[in-house]
């Protein structure tokens, strides 16, 4: 499928490809493509739910420099839930066990020390 945005920028429009053996487009308003994300994630990780996770290493991803996020007590692992708003697939959330924590501690202690030539510039991504 291919995915564009309509003219008025309200509804992506989502057309099936020359060859697919279907034609046509459906066109869904923010609440309809964001429920087909969520349909879709959920499809795919019950595809690879016995797999080991891909390493990240080489990964290529979009960082998210504008959102609303929240931290949790995961009771279950005794570790912590960052929950986010990610733009493209809404609420994300990542739970990080108690050696990860240390992990992310250490590395934003690391970061604290960094010395910014603009005191500003600690607020914007590098």
């Amino acid at each position: 499928m291919q995915v564009t945005r309509s003219e008025d920028g309200k509804t992506a429009i989502l057309s099936f490809l020359e060859g697919s053996g279907v034609s046509g487009s459906l066109s869904l308003d923010e609440t309809q493509l964001s429920q087909l994300i969520t349909s879709l994630g959920l499809a795919h990780a019950a595809l690879i739910e016995k797999r080991p996770p891909a390493p990240i290493a080489g990964a290529r991803f979009t960082p998210v420099y504008t959102t609303n996020w929240a931290l949790q007590i995961d009771a279950l692992t005794e570790g912590s839930m960052l929950a986010f708003q990610h733009p493209a697939y809404g609420p994300v959330g990542v739970v990080f066990g108690p050696q990860d924590v240390e992990q992310i501690i250490h590395g934003l202690q690391k970061q604290r020390t960094m010395i910014r030539s603009n005191p500003q510039d600690a607020s914007t991504p590098s």
